[in-house]
């Protein structure tokens, strides 16, 4: 049986469209745009609409006309948002959306390389390397140290990495990238690229996982919002997940049709021949890479399926955001601005 074009492949496809293919996708994709500017609106008139009901109710403002005037006008603006929302996401997407079938593509015989971002994780790389290499269905195991200043690069290589390689440029997005590059040298098309983080936040064992639903995608983020598989005292508190998984809805509101719950989960697994079509629109060197990347790729109409993943608290001190809220609302920011210039 032949299989269905992968997603890059139909991308590739793209400049041989006809005019009216062409059309139909740019109106999907303002209708989409329309959903998401429709869904911030609706986030912003909700709470100030709320907070001017709670003005009236309590009475220091009921008395002046200028102020019902204005709470008239925000809640029309509220519930004018909020349609806006409804009928481009559940009427206008039902026909605007392109339509496609699952796609299947066995991964039996695929060659399976692990990129491990790592910087001053010491205390931690060799155990993570270790982890990955005692799965059966890794073949090579590859980190990238980012400038480390302790012992990374050498406690790599006695723990059995296959390579190690140190990456110049610092930033998340540039070990994530260089381990993305790496881990694609000697792979056909048709092999699998595992990208995970080396200070122990994450399991090895998930990689079937990966593997499992990387058959119907091409590519298949993790998910740290699932509490059944998540650690206490991790990360992910009562701020930075809640945080997370909104920032998360608001770039499904954009790709409508893809489930996410996680905009910032390293570990993923994409098929070489999607990384290969992907990569040249990488271009992020800081800590907001990850939806960098599925966005980009989502863009490119790629299929991107999320699934859960266990999530342990971190050994050694964190590198990245970690429990930082303030740098975690700078991120935050930086995330929303790749989303609406997407």
């Amino acid at each position: 049986m032949t299989s269905p074009k992968l997603s890059y492949e139909i991308k590739q496809d793209s400049l041989n469209m006809t005019p009216k293919v062409t059309a139909a996708i740019w109106i999907a994709n303002l209708n989409s745009r329309l959903a998401l500017y429709s869904l911030t609106a609706f986030m912003i008139a909700f709470p100030l609409n709320f907070f001017a009901a709670i003005l009236w109710l309590l009475g220091p403002l009921a008395k002046y006309s200028w102020f019902l005037q204005l709470y008239r006008l925000s809640v029309a603006f509220t519930l004018c948002s909020g349609f806006v929302l409804f009928i481009s996401l559940f009427i206008f997407h039902r026909f605007l959306a392109p339509k496609r079938n699952f796609y299947y593509s066995s991964l039996a015989n695929a060659k399976v390389h692990v990129g491990l971002t790592a910087y001053n994780d010491e205390v931690c790389i060799g155990n993570a390397v270790r982890d990955f290499k005692s799965n059966p269905q890794v073949d090579k195991v590859i980190v990238i140290d980012n400038n480390s200043i302790d012992n990374t690069y050498q406690v790599s290589l006695e723990s059995g990495a296959d390579l190690v390689v140190t990456e110049p440029i610092s930033g998340y997005g540039s070990c994530c990238q260089r381990a993305l590059a790496e881990s694609a040298v000697g792979l056909e098309d048709d092999d699998v690229i595992i990208l995970c983080e080396g200070d122990l936040t994450f399991s090895g064992h998930d990689v079937n996982k990966f593997l499992a639903y990387l058959e119907n995608a091409d590519l298949v983020l993790g998910t740290r919002a699932t509490q059944e598989l998540r650690e206490t005292h991790t990360q992910m508190d009562w701020l930075i997940n809640p945080g997370n998984q909104i920032v998360a809805k608001m770039i499904q509101t954009r790709f409508w049709g893809t489930r996410l719950t996680d905009c910032g989960c390293t570990y993923r697994a994409i098929r070489v021949g999607s990384y290969r079509c992907l990569r040249s629109y990488l271009m992020v060197h800081g800590n907001y890479f990850s939806p960098h990347m599925f966005i980009e790729a989502l863009k490119l109409q790629m299929r991107v399926i999320e699934i859960p993943v266990v999530f342990r608290a971190r050994s050694g001190e964190s590198k990245g955001v970690g429990s930082n809220k303030i740098k975690a609302a700078r991120v935050a920011l930086q995330m929303l601005g790749l989303l609406y210039t997407a």
